[in-house]
């Protein structure tokens, strides 16, 4: 495993081991699960959140994330009120409610529609006011890719409908919705006339790579791929059928991930409804017999006071 995936991993995953609630789970891996991007990347470079940051925003926000897990009923009606069925939406809903308790951080808007005389022609996820007094124009999407072609390039990742490909998101976030804030329709768009200062793409994500057989030899591995940090979230996909799926433990059992539940590594409490091996096979079956969709299936394992942990996706 890469050293700096491992030690990024050090970091966020015990403190994981402190949150029960799924939902303060998911906002403390927005918050600090490591960038889909690499920051030092040429064409990227000073246009990311980084890790360093989102770290030492982690362990800031600890004491916070902590309590608010014991009364988590106040993230829970925040998101209720912006009901959503969509990955993205509700990752955005995450950082707006991080995001407005940041001390050093002012939300000026979120989700801003740029339109020109005839169209809309792009959206202002985040307008922020920084510490510096900056003017900052965030770009937040959380993505998953798997790699279809065994070249460690941008352009062989493609998402769960098979529609969307990694070089092509980036390609957009960079060239057109980074740069909105530089067109005419963006900056007439932008409150009081005020002029940017900063644009910083705020993407983190999963990528998966295809199983090595035979599967009880599954070794996490360091692969190299362009402007994509050696510290990214990742996993495994297999082809369907399948009568075997990945695992790493003799033990394992599995759950499929509802897609709201695709962020935080799984918790669940000793009497969850985890399958076993065969219960996993005839779910798959049945999902696929009705469904192209992907399926995203986490492996878990029970620890020593009988909770389910995720082990790998």
């Amino acid at each position: 495993m890469h050293r700096l995936r491992l030690k990024l991993a050090e970091r966020l995953m015990p403190f994981l081991d402190f949150l029960h609630d799924p939902a303060v789970r998911d906002l403390a891996w927005a918050i600090g699960a490591p960038s889909l991007l690499d920051a030092s990347y040429p064409a990227y470079s000073g246009h990311v959140v980084d890790d360093d940051w989102c770290r030492s925003q982690l362990e800031t926000c600890a004491p916070w994330l902590i309590a608010l897990d014991q009364q988590a009923h106040v993230l829970h009606d925040y998101l209720a009120a912006r009901p959503t069925r969509r990955l993205g939406h509700y990752f955005e809903s995450l950082l707006a409610f991080w995001l407005a308790r940041v001390p050093d951080m002012h939300i000026l808007a979120t989700n801003l529609q740029v339109q020109d005389a005839q169209r809309t022609v792009g959206e202002y996820d985040f307008l922020l006011r920084d510490g510096q007094g900056k003017l900052c124009h965030w770009e937040a999407a959380v993505k998953f890719y798997l790699q279809a072609q065994p070249q460690p390039q941008q352009k062989n990742f493609i998402g769960p409908g098979g529609q969307d490909r990694l070089d092509l998101k980036l390609d957009r976030i960079f060239i057109h919705q980074l740069e909105l804030g530089h067109s005419p329709a963006g900056r007439a768009a932008l409150p009081g006339g005020q002029v940017l200062d900063k644009t910083l793409a705020f993407i983190k994500g999963y990528l998966f790579y295809q199983a090595p057989q035979p599967y009880q030899n599954l070794q996490a591995e360091s692969i190299s791929i362009p402007g994509i940090s050696a510290a990214h979230s990742s996993g495994w996909w297999v082809h369907y059928p399948v009568e075997n799926l990945p695992r790493l433990a003799a033990d394992s059992h599995w759950v499929t991930l509802p897609r709201l539940r695709w962020l935080a590594p799984l918790r669940l409490t000793a009497d969850a409804g985890v399958m076993q091996h065969n219960a996993i096979i005839n779910a798959l079956t049945g999902h696929f017999a009705a469904s192209d969709d992907a399926v995203q299936v986490a492996e878990v394992t029970q620890d020593a006071a009988g909770e389910w942990r995720e082990a790998a996706r």
